[in-house]
This record gives structure tokens, sequence and C-alpha cells, in this order.
């Protein structure tokens, strides 16, 4: 009797052992061109919350079981949620995930349109103040400072904090001036917001970030004006 419960109990500790089998998911993430690797994007096994980010030439590696579903996020870029077995290549071989871009259109009011997780709000912040922080901190560390500034690495962490600050400047442009307050200012339904933008090249993010009010819709009708003027 106690044999065959030893039996029984090993024969339900391999299936349960069996349903909680990991597997090491390895690959590479890319641009939309399908060969640009893309560093830096979150790669989350959505059942454990286990994870990382892809390394600078867009290398990941995450472990998951049959049922579970990786998760691949980057600001700017469609969430993909994939399962994991579609993921699972022989050994030795990386499987490939293009990532899909998300065309922000500023045709509504936009601070919810760019979707920004605290959590990548917050990752953003700080690549954006290490990379600053290595140009002021620089008498203190120059090996550091040198570093930062020739090394891939210090390389790829500028070109991402500009990114990212492109993002936030694109966010702080959205909050004051977007199409719904260019329909509302001109009364004009119809108006292509991106090809007003374009031709109004003196309505710089800059200006619209540092002006309110009276001078910045000021300049938004001068140049209404001549759009019509113009027939565009």
């Amino acid at each position: 009797m106690k044999k065959s419960f030893h039996i029984f109990f090993l024969f339900f500790s391999f299936l349960a052992l069996s349903s909680y089998s990991q597997t090491l998911i390895k690959g590479i993430v890319t641009e939309p061109d399908s060969v640009t690797p893309m560093p830096f994007v979150y790669v989350i096994n959505a059942t454990t919350g286990q994870g990382q980010m892809s390394d600078g030439n867009g290398h990941f590696s995450v472990t998951a079981g049959d049922k579970d579903s990786i998760i691949f996020s980057f600001v700017g870029y469609v969430r993909l949620r994939i399962p994991a077995t579609r993921l699972m290549t022989a050994i030795y071989k990386e499987c490939k995930v293009v990532m899909v871009e998300t065309q922000y259109k500023l045709n509504q009011v936009v601070v919810s349109d760019f979707k920004i997780k605290p959590y990548e709000r917050d990752y953003m912040k700080r690549v954006i103040d290490h990379s600053k922080t290595n140009v002021v901190n620089a008498m203190e560390s120059p090996i550091t400072a040198l570093y930062m500034q020739f090394s891939q690495k210090g390389r790829e962490q500028r070109k991402l904090a500009r990114i990212f600050e492109e993002i936030f400047i694109r966010e702080e442009v959205a909050k004051k001036f977007n199409a719904e307050t260019l329909r509302k200012l001109t009364g004009d339904e119809t108006i292509d917001f991106e090809k007003f933008r374009k031709y109004c090249y003196y309505l710089s993010d800059d200006f619209i970030i540092t002006h309110d009010g009276y001078d910045l819709y000021a300049r938004v009708m001068d140049c209404y004006k001549r759009w019509k003027d113009e027939g565009r």
C-alpha cells in the first residue's frame, strides 16, 4: 500500500513539474523593416512578470512555459503579445520579432494618445538624466565621461535619450496645440493639421511650448490667413 502511494505521489509530482516546465527563448527584436535591430525593448513574460530589455543589438532571452505569452513593448510602437509557443524554435536558433510603429495622429486631444505608462515614463526620464549627468560629471569622473562618449553603449544611450526627449516635446506641444484646437480657432472642420504644421514653419515646437494665450493663437491665426489667401 505504501509502495503504491509512493508511485502515485511520484507520478503526480512529475505531472506538476511538467506543467511548470520552462523553455529559454532567445531572439532578436527589429524595426518594422525586419532588418535593423531594436535595442531597449521591454520583453516580459505576461504570466510570471519576469523579463528584461533587448540589448544594444536587439537580442533578448526570456523563459516561458507552453501556455505563457510574451509582451514586447516600446514607446511609439504597438505593444505585441505573442504566445510563447510561437517563439519557441529549435535549440541554438533565434526567433525574430518585428515591431510595428504607432502612427500618432494629432487630431484628438493627445495626452491620452501617447499612452506612456508610468514605468515607461520613469525609465525614459532616467535615461535622459543619465545622459546629461555624464557630461556634468566629466571633471569628477573623466574616465567614465570618455567611456560614455566613445563607447557603443554610450552612443546608444545618447541616441535613446534624444528619442525620448523628442517624445516628451511632442507630448508637451500636443497638450497646447493640436488638430482640435486648430479647428476650434479657425472654424475650419476640414483643415489638414499635419499639412498646416509643415506650412506654418515659424509655428515651431519651441514657440508653442514657450508661448500661451494671445501670443500663441495670434500667430496661428496669422498663419491661417496666409494659408487661405494662397488657396491651400
